[in-house]
């Protein structure tokens, strides 16, 4: 999707391609196959500069770090993680304590924990073990299982692209204001989601909102760390709110409509699971074929794992 007042910028990165969105708003939009991981972006609010969220490597978020100083001649004060995954949080660490990291309480808490045994699992990896995947990519001709070792390998390298894991020094429970001399910044938690704690970062003045993973642009959205039926519910919330353009957690740029198709997606994907258990037939045996047209050409690895996820939660309730 096109937005004719969306600026494309000359800024040089293997990782992403960055957007001038708004006054104060710009976008990074990873590119396809880079070790970005996701999407992230920076606010220049006057007097406060915001980095949102710091990819899956540190060269990555250096390069951000480097096109937020570019474009705004500052230095950065504030992070904000939406989320404890480990694409959006590994360059964490590329930045000192000058600039405080914000995030939720309850993302923080999944920090310590979840994010923190996957690091450890990941920093553990013996070593021969990678060149094993990679040779294995060689040859491997089942397109789920490339898929599958391809990511394996971009969190491996992601983990070992940094020392240690920063974790966020600022927290919040449900939401807070960052007020800049120039603009206001919104941050907003929701408990169950993509994730417990999912945060938004939303310029009113501007009609920006940064959904982090609350919004996988046309494509998959993993389903598997949070609520699905509550994340519909938070997508009619957010829907609510008025913006002109998102920068959704993975994808393109987007508009409203976006969340609406994910909502779709969502539903209409625990339908097609509960049909498969009901009439006691195998849930991986799901097309995308099954699903309305719109939604057929969405495409990303996490459409086995979302099957297999629902499946064990559905046979549970």
């Amino acid at each position: 999707m096109s937005f004719n007042f969306v600026k494309k910028l000359d800024f040089e990165s293997e990782f992403f391609d960055l957007y001038k969105l708004s006054e104060s708003a710009y976008g990074a939009i990873a590119k396809e196959d880079s070790m970005m991981g996701s999407n992230a972006g920076f606010i220049d609010i006057g007097d406060y500069l915001i980095i949102i969220d710091t990819t899956l490597t540190a060269k990555a978020a250096e390069d951000l770090k480097q096109a937020s100083l570019q474009y705004t001649q500052k230095e950065p004060n504030f992070v904000v993680i939406t989320h404890y995954h480990m694409d959006h949080i590994i360059g964490n660490s590329i930045f000192d304590k000058s600039t405080q990291i914000i995030t939720s309480d309850r993302t923080l808490t999944n920090i310590r924990t979840e994010s923190k045994k996957s690091f450890d699992q990941f920093k553990d990896f013996d070593p021969d073990k990678i060149a094993d995947l990679e040779e294995s990519l060689k040859t491997e001709t089942i397109e789920e299982k490339i898929l599958d070792i391809q990511n394996d390998l971009r969190f491996l390298k992601g983990v070992r692209s940094v020392k240690f894991l920063r974790e966020p020094n600022l927290t919040f429970k449900n939401g807070c204001i960052i007020h800049g001399d120039k603009k206001s910044v919104h941050l907003q938690s929701f408990k169950k989601a993509h994730t417990d704690g999912d945060v938004m970062v939303y310029i009113p003045e501007e009609k920006v909102l940064f959904a982090g993973d609350l919004l996988f642009a046309n494509r998959d959205p993993w389903i598997g760390s949070g609520d699905p039926e509550g994340w519909v519910s938070v997508n009619d919330e957010l829907m609510k709110l008025d913006f002109k353009i998102t920068v959704p957690g993975h994808g393109d740029l987007a508009s409203k409509k976006t969340f609406s198709l994910e909502s779709k997606y969502i539903k209409e994907l625990i339908e097609l699971v509960k049909n498969k258990i009901n009439i006691g037939e195998d849930s991986t045996q799901i097309k995308r074929e099954d699903f309305s047209k719109e939604l057929q050409s969405w495409n990303s690895i996490c459409f086995g794992w979302n099957i297999n996820f629902l499946a064990e939660l559905l046979k549970k309730s």
